[in-house]
C-alpha cells in the first residue's frame, strides 16, 4: 500500500450545529493527485476547508507528513507547506498581478527569494508577466486562476488543495487550467482538488473519492470511476 501523505480518517465537521461531513476519509499519497467530486451539497469544499483549517472538526483525525493537523490554524498549515486555492474570491482584484505575487512572496521572509521565485513565475506563466502591471480584477477568469495557482507555488507548497479551479470557465481554459496542475503535479507536488468538472478531473486524477450527503460513497482510480456505471449514470451525464 502505498505511504500516505495526507491521511483524513473518519472526520466530521461542519458550521455551527449544522453537521456536513459525516465521517470523511482520504488519503493522499506523495506524487498524487487525487480528487473529489460528487453534487453540490456533498461537502467537498467544506473538506478542503477542514484540512487547511479554516473549519474545525469535531471528530476524526487529519495527518499531514507524519504530524497531526486535526486542530492547527490555517497560518500554521501554510507553515508546513499546505496551500489552499479557494474557490472565486482567491486573488486581490485591486492589486496588479505583480503585487499580487508579492502578496504571496510575504511569507517567504527572504527578499531575494521572493524575488527568484516570481522570476521563475513569469517564466512559467508568460501571460501573467505580460499582465503584470495591471490590476488582477481585470484580468480573464482563467488568468485569475492562473495567478492564484502562481501565487500558492511562490511559496513552494508540499501540498495543494484546489477547490473548484475550472468553475465558470470556457472548455479551452479548462484544457489550458489542467495543463498547468498536470505540470505541477510532474514538478513533484501531490493535489486534493475538489471538482464539479467530474469528467475531466477523473482523466487526469491518479485517485477519486465520491462525497453524497456529507459521507464517502465511492473509491477508485480515476479511471475507474470513470467508466464506472453509477458515477456515469449520477454525475456524468450518462
Amino acid at each position: 500500500m502505498t505511504e500516505s501523505f495526507l491521511e483524513v480518517r473518519d472526520v466530521y465537521s461542519g458550521y455551527g450545529k449544522i453537521e456536513v461531513l459525516h465521517g470523511v476519509s482520504l488519503t493522499v499519497a506523495p506524487k498524487e493527485i487525487v480528487c473529489v467530486i460528487g453534487p453540490n451539497g456533498s461537502g467537498k469544499s467544506t473538506l478542503l476547508k477542514t484540512i487547511v483549517g479554516l473549519i474545525q472538526p469535531t471528530r476524526g483525525f487529519i495527518q499531514f507528513d507524519g504530524s497531526e493537523i486535526s486542530h492547527k490554524e490555517p497560518e500554521e498549515n501554510v507553515e508546513l507547506g499546505i496551500a489552499y486555492i479557494p474557490q472565486g474570491k482567491n486573488i486581490f482584484p485591486s492589486l496588479t498581478v505583480m503585487e499580487n505575487l508579492e502578496m504571496g512572496g510575504i511569507s517567504l521572509k527572504d527578499s531575494r527569494k521572493a524575488r527568484n521565485a516570481i522570476q521563475e513565475i513569469w517564466e512559467r506563466y508568460p501571460i501573467l508577466q505580460k499582465r503584470r502591471k495591471i490590476k488582477a480584477g481585470s484580468l480573464s477568469g482563467g488568468e485569475k486562476q492562473v495567478l492564484a495557482m502562481a501565487r500558492a507555488s511562490i511559496l513552494q507548497p508540499r501540498l495543494i488543495l484546489l477547490d473548484e479551479p475550472s468553475i465558470g470557465l470556457a472548455p479551452k481554459v479548462i484544457d489550458e487550467m489542467y495543463h498547468h496542475i498536470n505540470r505541477m503535479n510532474r514538478e513533484g507536488i501531490p493535489l486534493l482538488i475538489v471538482e464539479q468538472n467530474a469528467r475531466k478531473a477523473l482523466r487526469l486524477a491518479h485517485r477519486a473519492y465520491v462525497l453524497d450527503l456529507g459521507r464517502n460513497r465511492l473509491e477508485d482510480t480515476g479511471e475507474g470511476l470513470l467508466n464506472n456505471e453509477e458515477v456515469q449514470h449520477l454525475y456524468l451525464g450518462r
